[in-house]
């Protein structure tokens, strides 16, 4: 038996499912619905139901002889302009917003009294899926006198409370640490007008003023960096054994400790690589080239690429070009924040073209690779299992 908090709150949550549905619910609600979900894993379950409009038809049937005498006429004009998950030839069926909120309460009610409702292994990968999302602008920006200071999206937020611990600091030669989490992603602008994007699970070593002639910074994992032109003082950035020379230009460098090698890939500009032991002439790079550092041999290949595909992850995309699974899952992982397995690990080797979205649905995501064949893809908690078909 449900008391009057449980169905308080379940009047709450219809309501912000179908404020959801409509396409107006607010950042804070969507917030709110979020942490319910999260909160149990029979939430997720609810959640997904009642995301599938022939059980909201079903429902519907069984409540369509209720009568309410209050329709919102603007409802109607709102369904006309959306089309959410199949939402539309649902909502055109009922005749007020008042009986539209009811069912989706009475739904929640029906199945909040259900534990008894078993999962197939398919709506068990979508419930998990679902509970699985994109990164966000996020990182901690630690000081080497030890303070620490977490940065989000709220750009005039963050100048604020670095500004502070300049402040603080500002009789000592500061060196900032910049690292992105897995699941995170952040834009810094450094000293000189550089702007530095950080990918998922990366580092970013450098000075709060730069020295009087070089600009140096040291990357770890992957970093887009548009170099403001400076002759009397070069800019540097050290990754791995390699260190890359710029003179005023767009490039990204990718240098995860995992990686084999280091790519350094030219967008525009001109830049110069060489070992950090400094035994090896200067290889000079040209737009459109990728120089690869290979970390064992200290030796580089170049070769030309579509600096479109390589810089995707800075636009919003996962473009894979003749990347294998185990590539690819490895990317995802960092960015949707999961673990994977292979249960055929000759998988690991399966290459794969074409492109998903960044913030995409990961429930998208997996059918989108699935449908490009081979492969099934189980979801338990965080963990994604790799099968065969």
């Amino acid at each position: 038996m449900l008391d009057r908090t449980d169905l308080s709150l379940t009047e709450r949550i219809g309501r912000l499912i179908y404020r959801r549905i409509l396409g107006v619910i607010t950042a804070e609600e969507v917030e709110e619905l979020d942490s319910w979900r999260d909160a149990n894993p029979a939430n997720e379950v609810t959640y997904q139901k009642l995301l599938d409009t022939a059980f909201l038809e079903r429902e519907y049937k069984r409540l369509r002889a209720v009568k309410v005498d209050r329709p919102l006429a603007d409802m109607e004009t709102r369904v006309r302009y959306k089309s959410v998950r199949g939402y539309r030839r649902l909502l055109w069926q009922v005749s007020s917003a008042a009986a539209v909120l009811l069912f989706i309460t009475s739904a929640l009610l029906y199945l909040n009294t259900r534990p008894d409702v078993v999962l197939s292994e398919k709506q068990e990968t979508e419930m998990y899926a679902a509970q699985i999302r994109p990164g966000e602008t996020k990182a901690v920006l630690m000081l080497n006198n030890g303070v620490e200071l977490e940065l989000g999206a709220d750009q005039e937020k963050n100048q604020v409370a670095i500004q502070q611990i300049r402040t603080v600091s500002k009789k000592e030669k500061i060196l900032n640490n910049l690292t992105t989490p897995r699941g995170g992603e952040f834009k810094i602008t450094l000293e000189d007008g550089t702007q530095v994007w950080l990918n998922a699970e990366s580092q970013l070593i450098y000075p709060d003023t730069f020295s009087a002639n070089e600009r140096r910074v040291i990357l770890k994992g992957e970093a887009y960096f548009e170099v403001v032109k400076d002759e009397q003082k070069p800019f540097y950035v050290e990754s791995n054994g390699q260190v890359v020379r710029v003179y005023g230009t767009e490039f990204n460098v990718r240098s995860y400790e995992e990686d084999a090698d280091i790519y350094t890939t030219l967008v525009s500009g001109r830049v110069s690589l060489q070992s950090m032991n400094g035994n090896e002439a200067e290889l000079i790079l040209t737009p459109g080239k990728q120089a690869v550092f290979d970390k064992r041999q200290r030796s580089t290949s170049v070769r030309p690429v579509d600096t479109q595909v390589v810089t995707s992850w800075r636009r919003g995309m996962f473009v894979f070009e003749e990347q294998n699974l185990e590539q690819i899952m490895r990317d995802l992982s960092r960015w949707y924040n999961f673990s994977y397995e292979f249960k055929d690990t000759s998988l690991r080797e399966t290459v794969f073209m074409g492109s998903v979205p960044r913030y995409g649905d990961f429930n998208e995501i997996l059918e989108i690779l699935e449908k490009s064949g081979g492969v099934k893809f189980r979801v338990k908690d965080r963990v994604v299992i790799i099968s065969a078909l």
